[in-house]
């Protein structure tokens, strides 16, 4: 009797650290997910857009995040990217309602140069050669366009940090204060990584 008793008190007790750990683990999720800890981040990252656009006199400052979307009848699954924030100067068109559920397999050569070089920057857009992306942003009004990956910090791609220039310009230049515009926009794309995770 004593053997049955010791086996029941161990199977009770594993049972209730399993069930004791799984409790925790959906508190933890609800806590991580909450309405209130993405609002927050929100605000963090309209900051960071916000101040990116005040740096570099852009038009237009926004963050895309990559995510899944239906399936293919074979069951592959449609990799899409969506715009999830963006900042704009006073008279500049809001493009992140039109800017939804991009097929990444639309836009083959942007995407591939985007992670192939860790950046996407043309002073004229005419010279891009993806056709449909070029005229994406044709459709948008952008003269010129500078995009970095947003990366977790084991290199994971969730993202991608972009401006837009709505007017000409000759360079990409963020004055003295950051003459190197790639480590710019870098850092802030590292900065916004820390909200979206």
């Amino acid at each position: 009797m004593n053997d049955f008793a010791l086996v029941l008190a161990s199977i009770v007790s594993a049972v209730g650290g399993i069930i004791g750990m799984w409790v925790k683990s959906k508190l933890d999720y609800k806590k991580s997910n909450s309405v209130e800890k993405v609002a927050a981040s929100g605000v963090n990252i309209y900051e960071a857009l916000d101040y990116v656009l005040s740096e570099t006199k852009c038009s237009r400052a926004y963050v895309f995040e990559f995510h899944n979307g239906e399936h293919f009848f074979s069951g592959r699954g449609q990799q899409k990217f969506s715009c999830t924030y963006e900042f704009v100067k006073p008279g500049v068109s809001a493009e992140a309602l039109n800017s939804q559920n991009h097929r990444i397999s639309n836009y083959n050569h942007y995407i591939h140069e985007l992670i192939s070089e860790e950046k996407f920057e043309y002073i004229d857009i005419d010279k891009i050669p993806d056709e449909a992306f070029k005229a994406l942003l044709g459709s948008r009004g952008v003269c010129s366009i500078y995009n970095v990956p947003i990366k977790t910090l084991n290199g994971k791609i969730i993202g991608i940090l972009g401006i837009d220039y709505t007017f000409n310009i000759e360079e990409f230049d963020f004055g003295q204060e950051h003459p190197d515009v790639a480590k710019f926009m870098r850092r802030q794309a590292r900065i916004i990584s820390g909200y979206l995770i």
